[in-house]
């Protein structure tokens, strides 16, 4: 069991690392990244590419680690079944939270080139 959750952790991580360098050629350029968005929809908050490529799936990383241990060691054994469930929906969630972060920095990043030029 504990293997099992280790190796579901691992999936969605990898998933997160490659989301990431899906996203990298368009922040190829070196400009700073969106992180945060005010309530108006304008980016307030910028960080490196690098940094925007590793924050997500470093947290995701070990949150998933983190659960997985949980999972593995913490769960009574009767329930250890049921709670892998657990892994999978962590992880589309963290998934879907990079992708989607990803997808609009890229935007934003697009739409600034383009005001730019």
């Amino acid at each position: 069991m504990a293997i099992l959750a280790f190796a579901l952790a691992a999936l969605f991580s990898a998933l997160l690392w490659l989301v990431s360098r899906h996203f990298a050629p368009r922040f190829e350029n070196g400009e700073r990244v969106a992180m945060n968005w005010s309530l108006d929809g304008r980016p307030d908050y910028h960080a490196s590419p690098r940094m925007a490529l590793t924050l997500s799936p470093v947290v995701g990383t070990v949150a998933l680690l983190l659960l997985a241990g949980g999972i593995a060691f913490a769960t009574p054994l009767e329930d250890r079944i049921a709670a892998l469930a657990v892994i999978p929906f962590a992880g589309l969630v963290f998934l879907g939270i990079h992708a989607t972060h990803m997808h609009f920095a890229a935007r934003a990043a697009a739409s600034a080139v383009s005001r730019d030029s």
